[in-house]
């Protein structure tokens, strides 16, 4: 890269990371409304312990919590720090997506499926179950942008890459579906999180898909493991869930495809660089 695109591409990853600062901030709304089917748009945040509103200098990501101590302004109970942490956490990734992908439109599209991504592991590992529609919402928008950018620089393997990915989770999550409509398995928790790793996996091409792949087999593997591990100590049902009133699996092994997808969303870019 010529020392032009260097200089524009430092800015533009700065930029980036500070858009997914307040998308994180949206993505912490996502997080809490969505499983309880409550609108994410209205009414405007609000505390949920007095319900109170919340002011514009309250809704300022990170800068806000530590003006207020982690206190509500009001009620003074403690906010949690996963607030704060979610929303730098979606700026760092924001920044390192741009990065990867030279801060092209195509990095758009992944800062998306990124944020899907991140709000399904984070309901998930929640002990809720994520809405469809976060996943379906991320994707479509997500190939929207790569058919769009993509396409207008004659990046088509991308793009076709991406809408083939998509299609083939799309059987993958229907099978599973048809198996378990009501999700009852908890082997098959967070399985709307496929439609964001087929596009993620199918724009990089077939190396980083391989790549993603053993992760994910790896991945999963280990948490199975993991919970055959606990279940030693703890009784298990007969479908791999920890019987009521004993320990939990640490949510990374109790959310086994969810922590697989994850790991493989990020081995296959940093695959793909």
């Amino acid at each position: 890269m010529s020392s032009d695109g260097v200089s524009l591409l430092v800015p533009t990853i700065l930029i980036a990371g500070v858009i997914g600062i307040f998308v994180g901030s949206f993505l912490n709304v996502v997080v809490y409304r969505a499983p309880l089917g409550l609108s994410i748009s209205s009414p405007r945040s609000f505390c949920p312990t007095c319900r109170r509103q919340l002011s514009w200098w309250e809704n300022i990501p990170v800068a806000s919590w530590v003006g207020l101590r982690g206190r509500c302004h009001t009620c003074r109970v403690p906010i949690s720090i996963r607030y704060p942490l979610v929303e730098l956490s979606t700026g760092i990734i924001f920044a390192l997506v741009t990065w990867a992908w030279n801060g092209s439109v195509v990095a758009a599209a992944y800062c998306v499926l990124a944020s899907a991504a991140l709000a399904i592991s984070l309901i998930e590992y929640g002990g809720q179950r994520s809405p469809l529609v976060v996943a379906a919402f991320g994707t479509g928008l997500a190939l929207v942008i790569m058919v769009i950018g993509a396409g207008w620089h004659h990046h088509w393997r991308i793009v076709i890459g991406s809408l083939t990915g998509s299609a083939i989770a799309v059987v993958i999550y229907a099978v599973l579906r048809r198996h378990d409509p009501d999700c009852l398995d908890p082997r098959g928790h967070g399985r709307s999180e496929l439609l964001v790793a087929g596009c993620w996996v199918g724009g990089l091409g077939l190396g980083p898909a391989v790549v993603g792949a053993g992760f994910w087999v790896g991945t999963y593997l280990v948490c199975m493991v993991g919970v055959w591990i606990l279940s030693r100590q703890s009784p298990v049902s007969d479908r791999g869930a920890i019987v009521e009133g004993s320990s939990p699996p640490p949510p990374v092994f109790g959310n086994p495809l969810v922590s697989a997808l994850g790991m493989a969303l990020v081995a296959s870019l940093i695959a793909g660089w």
